[in-house]
Order: C-alpha cells, then structure tokens, then sequence
C-alpha cells in the first residue's frame, strides 16, 4: 500500500552489528597484542648517508627487520639482511648503483648509505619488431606511452629488474599472437654522462607466426561437430598460443561434465613441429566413460554445537536427486546457500560413487544466527533517523529468517516485522510475510497505519521471478493543513491483491555497472469493503559501463483507474525527489492544494538518466538529466512534463552508495524554488 514512489533517503552513517550469541556466551580472554609506542624504547639501529629519502620513510619500508633487531639483539647476519632489504628499497626506486654496508658498535647497528645518482628512464627503442607497433610494446615495457613518459619522467625509474620484467611481458604478448620461437632481449642501457638517464633497447626477433590449423574430434564424440567447436571456448582460427590447446582441452571437458558425463576424459594432441604453413593441427581425444546421475547428500558441520536441522541441508539438494549430473545446477544451490547468511564457509564436492552416481559431500562451518544492528542517519526529507534492528537467521533450526525493526525520524516511527521462508513447504517458491505499523507526519497530514503482506514468488529462469501477493491494511488520517475532502476518507480499511514480475540481468543489484532490470506490478483493492481501484506500475533501469565511467537510464510510470472517486491520499502517487525529478523537494512536483500542500495523483512518469565517473577512493562525480509528470483529475493544469539537469557527488559502500544531489528546474513557475538539494542512501533508480 501506499505511495508508489517512496520516500527513500534515510542516510546510515553509523552500523554496529553484534553476534547475540557471542555476548551471552563470550569466549576466553585473550592476551593483547604487545604495542610498539615510538621513541618508547631508543632503536639500536641508525641511519646516515640518506638525502632522497628520510629516516622515518627508511624506518617505515624496514619495519619488520628493524622491530626484529630491536627485540633480539644486533648481530652480523641480521646487519648483512638489513643492508641488503636497503639496497633493495633504494634500487626499486632508480638508484642503480646505491651502495649500503653497515657497522657494528657493540649492540647498535649503524646502516651507511652511499646514494649514488637516481637513474630515470630516458625512452625505450625496439629493434626487430615488424607485426606489433611500437605504441602496443611500450605499454607492456613500461606500463605507459612515450607521451606520459616524457611528462612524468618521475614515475619511470630505471632498474635492471624492472628491464628484465617488461622484457618478459614483451615476450610472452609476442608468445600469445603465435609467435613460439620469438626471443627478447633487453641489453646493457646507455646511460647519461652523470647517470642520471637510461636509455633502454629491446631487441625482439619474432620469427614465424604460428596459427591454429584443422580441428578434429575422435572418440565418441556424442554432439555435434558445431556444438564441440563452440564448447571449446576459444577461436579455432586464431594464433596458436602456449597453453591454449589444453585450455581448449579443460574447456571441453567441461562441457561433457555439464552435461552429466562426470568422469569424461580428453586429451589433445598439437605439435608445432608438425606444422604446415605455421598452421598447427588440433586432435581431441574424447573419452566420456558414461552418464553418471545425482545420488545421496552427506554433511559434516563442523560447529561443535549446530544449531540447524541435520535435515536442513540435505533438503535443499533433495530435489537433485536421480537427475543427470549438471555442475551448474550444484553450484546454483551452493550460492543460494552462501547468500542465506547462515554459514562462515561452506564447501560441496561431489565425489563419484558405484553404478555411475555423484554422491554430494558437504562440509559446513555454521556462523551467529542472532543479531542485533543500530542505525544513525540524515535524509532531505526523513531529517534525522535512528533505528534498531533484531534478527534471527535461524528461525528454530530451520535456516528461515525472522527480523523486527524500529525506525524513528523526524517524519514519526516505524515498526516492522518480516519472515522470509525461501524454501516454502521444502519447494521451489519462496515466501515473504511483513507486518508494519507506522506514525507519520507527511506534508499536510498526519497518519497511523498498521497492516500485513504476504507474498509468494518462484524463480522461473535465472533472472526472472514471478509472484502474488495480498496485503491489507487499516489507516487513520488527520489533516495538518489539507483540506479533509482531498484526503480522502479518515478512516479506512484496505485489501489488495496483486501479481508481480522481476527480470534482474544487472551484475550487482546494489552498486549495478552493467546490464538492465525490468519490473512490473498489477493489483486491485477494496476500501471499506468496497471494489475502489486497479493499480499498475512499471520500471526498467539499464546501467552502461562507459570506460570506467557508468551510464544510466531509467523509466518508470504507473496508473490507478479508480472506480471511487474518494480514494486515500496513501494509495495515490507522488512525484518529485532524490529518486525522481531532483528539481523538485520530496513530494512537491504536481497538484497541490491552496496551502501548497501536494495532494498526490492517478498516474506519473519519470525518466532519468545519469553519467557517474569515479573520482578516487570511493568517491564519484555525477551529472544527471530528469523528466516526470503526475496527473491529477481535479487539477488537470498540473499535468505537463517537468525537468531537472543537475550534478551530484556519490560515496560507494558495500550496501550502496551515499548520494548528495542538486537538480535545478529550467522551466520553473513563480510559486516553484530554482531547484532542491537531496542528502540520500541507495541507488536513484
């Protein structure tokens, strides 16, 4: 029930999460670590000579070598290994011929630093290349173009190791396009007068390119010749690589095993020797050995006291059973089981048995069911919230989660039980049971409302979800400033029943980068017993990754045909917001009474589009462009499509991004603000 578009912005800054378990049965004390305080206890160790760096930079890079000095003591070994990490630190930073050595005076260590010049690179010529350019080499020489090389010659120190390791990745890019019998050598650099340059030269001969010749299948192959090529996972027209004929081999292999052969066995023969042309032949040796089925479910819980049902685990793989071995289908109910919460780790191999079955062995390390969380938060317009949170993960042993919360704002208090059962009666659907009770002060009233929605879902395919839900409620509404007759009726009794559809294709539903979700919802509702309204609504956001920048697009709309004219203000739609159209406040664009008060609406659009570029640690810069209506039959005046252009600032976290948005209105009226500031939690759509 309620509005269609929420109110959604409640800022957590603040999270504490307790293992309820481990505060009533607290293990044994622990000793605490033993401090290091500076310049509690003098170093035996010394400095000089060092001008590039400082000491505290030096005694940083060699904490683990100088802590173990100062506990045990100065002697020659530990000196020579010392001196040497030195020289190492130095030489990694372009100081080729740095000299360290050091002296002993009875228990102090004295390092003596010899610097020598700091050597840079100058450039990097290659010699023998003819089918890779130069720009390609460069990169994976020295990670960088000839262009940022010149800017910053700071960041390209010279080391012989570093030489020799670009020379390498040089080697094995020439290896990967074919070339098996190229060599690269990285000579003696010819350095500058004073040291201070090293100009490098990488002789490369590439010799012939080698590229995959015919490809055949021999044994009993069981599938199509086109069904194996593709199986094979890689181009039967490309260079031949190192390593890729057995990558092909396992890729293969694979394949058989998907599709229940789980002893399959294939080898590849591929000689370069034997080649025509530079055109390498490819024979796979197939050996299926039979089709091996699903069979028994054994567990090992490795918690000395479990608290889940020994029938728990064995249940959720029951239904595999006598089915053709598909490791796709194990390893589905493996991440099903992972993202439930309820185990630290959990490993499940299958093991082949006699008469051609896979036995499933689990090993599971169960974590703390019980938890208790609090929130501290900011939102534009929730203002500043608390929360508590009390959960079970573990309903009694049966891996159902039940949790109760309580949220307080500046807008009033809300109360929230939920039972999720993602298994419903040991099946395929899964239900979700949520009873709420809330007082609020909205924008020109007030409210108290309490109700219940039960809704059962089941995953048709991968990504799509089906489900139908009712939900009742019962509300009471006092006016704060609008008028009572465009509230609707004061009291109310409401029952809806709905269907919906989720098709998830994004990579991440909490931070998306890519990929696109639609979702769809249909339901109808009495009031006070009477047939009152049929609702719908629909969304589709779709994430483009742009480099390492991200964007974004988004549709939304719904409509209410009402068969009664004097409908609650909570079930009409509202418009504007941190998750609409940012020029406007929470709730403010569209009909409004004589007081400005906004009265919500039959049916709205929003569409959003966003360009989001991350900026360092975390932090990212974003424009945004947003449209939108709401339509209201009384004031029809208020239909047009309105606009924000805007920029924003996001924060990302694991549980979704920070957002702080600005979106101004071009096309703003007299009695409208040059646009609103939005402080919020989540994803803007």
């Amino acid at each position: 029930m309620g509005q269609a578009l929420p109110s959604i912005g409640c800022l957590v800054v603040v999270s504490f999460i307790f293992g309820l378990e481990s505060i009533a049965h607290p293990e044994s004390p622990r000793l605490l670590p033993r401090l290091s305080v500076p310049g509690s206890t003098p170093s035996r160790t010394t400095f000089s000579g060092e001008k590039s760096f400082s000491e505290a930079e030096l005694r940083a890079a060699q904490a683990e070598a100088l802590a173990e000095i100062d506990d045990k003591g100065v002697t020659p070994a530990r000196a020579d290994d010392l001196a040497f990490y030195v020289g190492v630190f130095y030489r990694k930073a372009g100081f080729s011929k740095v000299a360290v050595d050091y002296q002993i005076s009875g228990n102090t260590l004295g390092i003596v630093i010899i610097e020598g010049p700091r050597t840079l690179i100058a450039g990097v010529s290659f010699v023998g290349n003819r089918s890779i350019p130069d720009a390609t080499l460069y990169d994976y020489m020295i990670g960088a173009s000839p262009d940022l090389l010149v800017r910053e010659p700071e960041k390209f120190p010279y080391t012989a190791a570093d030489a020799a390791a670009g020379a390498d990745r040089v080697h094995g890019l020439y290896l990967s396009q074919g070339f098996l019998e190229s060599t690269v050598d990285v000579g003696a650099p010819q350095f500058s007068a004073h040291d201070t340059r090293a100009k490098l030269t990488v002789r490369i001969h590439e010799g012939p390119r080698f590229t995959i010749g015919e490809v055949s299948f021999e044994g009993p192959v069981l599938y199509p010749r086109a069904d194996l090529v593709a199986a094979l996972g890689q181009p039967v027209a490309g260079p031949f690589a190192p390593g890729v004929a057995d990558s092909m081999r396992r890729n293969l292999e694979s394949y058989f095993k998907a599709h229940g052969y789980y002893q399959a066995a294939v080898t590849v023969t591929a000689d370069p020797k034997s080649a025509d042309h530079g055109r390498v032949a490819l024979a796979f040796h197939i050996r299926p050995q039979g089709l091996f089925r699903f069979d028994s479910v054994s567990v090992r819980n490795e918690t000395g006291h479990p608290r889940l049902n020994p029938h728990f685990l064995p249940q959720r793989f029951a239904a595999l059973k006598g089915r053709v071995y598909d490791p796709e289908k194990l390893a589905l109910r493996y991440r099903e089981l992972l993202h439930t919460g309820l185990f630290e780790s959990l490993r499940v191999s299958p093991r082949a048995v006699s008469g051609q079955e896979v036995a499933i062995d689990i090993a599971a390390l169960e974590a703390k069911a019980r938890e208790l969380g609090f929130t501290l938060g900011a939102g534009s317009y929730e203002g500043a919230s608390a929360g508590l949170r009390l959960g079970d993960r573990d309903l009694f042993g049966n891996g159902r989660p039940l949790s109760f919360s309580a949220d307080y704002s500046q807008r009033g208090l809300r109360g929230e039980v939920l039972y999720l059962d993602p298994w419903l009666f040991d099946s395929a659907f899964a239900l979700r049971a949520r009873f709420f009770s809330e007082a609020r002060n909205e924008m020109g009233y007030s409210k108290n409302r309490y109700g219940g929605r039960l809704e059962v879902s089941r995953k048709m395919l991968p990504r799509l979800d089906l489900g139908a839900f009712v939900e009742a409620a019962e509300g009471t509404v006092k006016s704060t400033g609008i008028a009572p007759d465009l509230l609707g009726p004061p009291h109310y009794r409401i029952e809806t029943i709905g269907v919906t559809q989720i098709s998830d294709f994004r990579n991440d539903p909490i931070n998306p980068r890519r990929g696109f979700v639609v979702d769809t919802a249909f339901d109808g509702s009495t009031v006070n017993g009477q047939p009152s309204f049929l609702r719908s609504t629909g969304r589709i956001s779709y994430y483009l990754p742009v480099g390492k920048a991200l964007l974004a697009f988004g549709a939304r709309g719904g409509l209410i045909s009402a068969t009664a004219h004097d409908l609650p203000i909570d079930v009409r739609f509202f418009n504007g917001g941190a998750t609409t159209v940012r020029s406007f406040a929470e709730r403010e664009l569209g009909p409004k009474d004589r007081h400005t008060n906004p009265i919500g609406g039959d049916r709205f659009s929003v569409f959003n589009v966003e360009y989001t570029l991350p900026i360092k640690s975390g932090f990212e810069a974003a424009i945004f462009g947003d449209a939108g209506s709401l339509h209201n039959p009384d004031d029809p005046d208020h239909n047009a499509m309105r606009y924000a252009i805007g920029a924003g600032i996001r924060y990302k976290l694991p549980i979704g991004p920070l957002r702080l948005d600005y979106g101004v209105n071009p096309d703003r009226r007299p009695d409208e603000a040059f646009g609103a500031f939005h402080f919020s939690f989540g994803a803007a759509f």
